[in-house]
């Protein structure tokens, strides 16, 4: 099968490194920049275009779209009205998922939402615990601090993170929604802010915090900030018979339930010795998807809801009410200016 990957960033590089391992695949890649094509083509042997035509022209049956956030809508559209398979990495919004899941269905294509960390081993083992051992939920909690300008240092100002629209805090709710809603439930209604705190350059906000009112009970926190000198991504959630703490970074996981006389404690794996694997066995379900021998486990529904979440409590942060979740929403161009 052929598979057509479009861009060569970080995320690009990656789905071209671990889809050349399969014998199954024909990869190629289109990117408008000459020296990723050379260097693409270098490292893992693919045949590469300059022109998206030329690359349409060498009849992929599938796209790897991995363009920056708001750049994938004509991709997708494209890869919709020539009846081929796709896989979107992550985005600040969803391009209308009912219209996409209505035309994939009737042509008998996979469209596949990333959901990368999904994927992670301490990810899959909380499902479980929160489902089956903790009881009813009271709360969830979720933190995530990076510094902006050690991503990607080297590039220029044409890096996408360097500009307030798609700035990494706001691209980061949907991507960390969209495995914290499988787990705890989607948001009904939020209450968001966001706001610049550090000494970032520019005028991009740094921090963005949702709390969210869960469809299945309970209330969430979710908060980004993008100027702590320090990685960190950390949360706890609580229950009527218990409590879980966990880390992506270490792996661990700390679960307390009312009959236990001590925390359990388990370790998945440090996110070095984790990620890269998640992110190989992502992609290639979703190639084992399109030969029938996997099910893609992700809609484009639950990537529209992570998007329409963000939507909400971007209109909550303008208005300074509780904002309702339109399911069917993505957020504007650019984030809001806060209410005083």
């Amino acid at each position: 099968m052929k598979i057509l990957q479009l861009g060569s960033g970080s995320m690009g590089t990656r789905r071209l490194r671990d889809l050349s391992q399969r014998k199954d695949v024909t990869l190629a890649l289109y990117d408008e920049r000459e020296d990723r094509r050379q260097r693409a083509h270098e490292r893992f042997g693919v045949k590469v275009f300059a022109g998206l035509d030329d690359a349409l022209a060498w009849d992929p049956a599938a796209l790897v779209i991995s363009t920056p956030p708001g750049a994938k809508g004509a991709y997708l559209k494209l890869a919709l009205d020539r009846g081929l398979h796709h896989f979107l990495e992550a985005d600040i919004w969803a391009y209308g998922a009912a219209g996409i899941e209505r035309a994939a269905r009737g042509k008998k294509l996979i469209s596949a939402p990333s959901a990368s960390f999904a994927f992670l081993p301490l990810v899959n083992g909380l499902g479980p615990i929160v489902r089956d051992h903790l009881g009813p939920l009271l709360s969830y909690q979720f933190f995530m601090a990076t510094y902006m300008p050690s991503w990607h240092a080297t590039e220029g100002s044409e890096y996408y993170a360097r500009h307030r629209d798609t700035a990494p805090a706001r691209e980061m709710i949907p991507f960390e929604l969209q495995w914290l809603n499988p787990i705890f439930g989607p948001a009904t209604a939020v209450a968001g802010h966001l706001g610049k705190y550090g000494d970032l350059p520019g005028s991009t906000e740094d921090t963005w915090s949702l709390s969210l009112r869960l469809k299945n009970g309970g209330i969430g926190q979710l908060t980004i900030t993008m100027a702590c000198a320090v990685d960190y991504r950390h949360g706890c959630c609580f229950g009527t018979n218990g409590m879980a703490t966990w880390d992506i970074y270490t792996g661990d996981l700390t679960v307390r339930t009312a009959g236990d006389p001590a925390p359990r404690r388990q370790n998945f794996g440090t996110m070095g010795s984790v990620l890269e694997r998640a992110y190989f066995d992502e992609i290639n379900t979703f190639v084992d998807a399109i030969f029938g021998h996997a099910t893609w486990p992700h809609r484009q529904a639950d990537a529209q809801l992570s998007s329409a979440t963000l939507a909400a409590a971007e209109r909550s942060c303008a208005t300074g009410r509780w904002v309702p979740v339109d399911p069917e929403a993505d957020p504007e161009t650019a984030p809001p200016v806060p209410a005083p």
